[in-house]
């Protein structure tokens, strides 16, 4: 697009308040008039009066007899937005955050929600946020295959605090098991969706992936949320997203060729971090679970090594001997 033509186009929402002062004096303006007077095109004017009307909520109504549009109620004023500088910053990577809730029941709520104050901005600021793919980009991970009816379903249940019964398999299971849960809470994390609940047949707090669900029926029975518990509790206690299972202090010295990079990033909440005298690093961690953090030191290979507890150094020597044997 030409800069020097884009820099004279009227913002849109200076469009919409003339449209608006059309309307409330009456007359029947129709595209063509109201087109002519803003000299931009008659579908930039349609465009308009349809967001008016359907993001807006503003009564307007095209009268045939008049061939034109008219408020079919009395109307004081067009709702506006003022935003700043550092505000459209943020609202410019929200719209992009929004690529990761694409495929759920979450994606056309928010993209409506975006929309409605992306209009109210000038359209040289609107031209901008369009172009932001170029500047800005997130990865969350690989996405999981989902049914929207069913993360519709939970989600609706943990919000009303119903009951949820659904058909569940887990890894390496040729059969599906029927749970019944009281849904706490639901998390997206590295792209899959989870909810976590008090299984009643475990009678303990448990996490369950939603893509491994095959149903899903939320019933008319109700629940209160246990005031000791807490979603960002439950979840810190993890490395990853695994159900707690006990606390451990976990210990890991990193060689020095990896301890800048182990220092730069935040890797649980719990961290401490301290030197060692051979220019390596020493992290703790308070844990709930040591299947995730096993996975993660082993990914390290020889440049990370447990300290404690002993439960972890078994757990990873185990796994190490494993990977070694398909190699022999």
């Amino acid at each position: 697009m030409n800069p020097k033509i884009h820099s004279l186009k009227r913002p849109a929402i200076e469009r919409m308040l003339l449209i608006h002062h059309a309307l409330k004096k009456g007359g029947f303006p129709n595209c063509s008039t109201l087109a002519r007077e803003l000299e931009v095109s008659t579908k930039t004017i349609s465009r308009d009066i349809d967001f008016m009307r359907d993001r807006m909520l503003m009564p307007i109504d095209y009268e045939p007899s008049y061939h034109g549009y008219c408020y079919t109620r009395e109307v004081e004023s067009l709702p506006t937005i003022d935003i700043s500088e550092g505000e459209l910053l943020a609202l410019s990577v929200a719209r992009k955050s929004l690529d990761h809730y694409k495929g759920t029941p979450f994606e056309k709520p928010l993209e409506n929600a975006f929309n409605k104050l992306a209009a109210s901005l000038p359209d040289t600021i609107t031209a901008n946020l369009d172009d932001l793919s170029e500047t800005i980009s997130f990865r969350q991970g690989r996405l999981s295959k989902i049914d929207e009816s069913i993360l519709k379903t939970a989600t609706k249940a943990a919000l009303e605090k119903k009951t949820l019964t659904f058909d569940y398999k887990k890894p390496g299971q040729q059969e599906t098991e029927s749970r019944t849960i009281n849904p706490y809470h639901l998390t997206n994390y590295l792209g899959k969706w989870y909810l976590i609940g008090w299984d009643h047949k475990r009678e303990a707090v448990r996490t369950f992936l939603i893509s491994r669900f095959h149903s899903a029926v939320a019933s008319e029975a109700t629940f209160e949320v246990p005031k000791d518990f807490s979603a960002d509790d439950y979840l810190w206690s993890s490395f990853g997203i695994y159900s707690r299972s006990g606390d451990h202090e976990v210990i890991i010295h990193f060689s020095k060729n990896v301890a800048e990079y182990i220092s730069e990033n935040v890797w649980h909440p719990t961290q401490e971090m301290s030197a060692l005298a051979d220019g390596g690093l020493e992290i703790r961690f308070q844990l709930g679970g040591l299947i995730e953090v096993s996975q993660w030191i082993l990914s390290w290979g020889n440049r990370a090594q447990v300290k404690g507890p002993e439960e972890l150094k078994t757990l990873v020597r185990k796994e190490a001997e494993k990977v070694a044997d398909l190699y022999r």
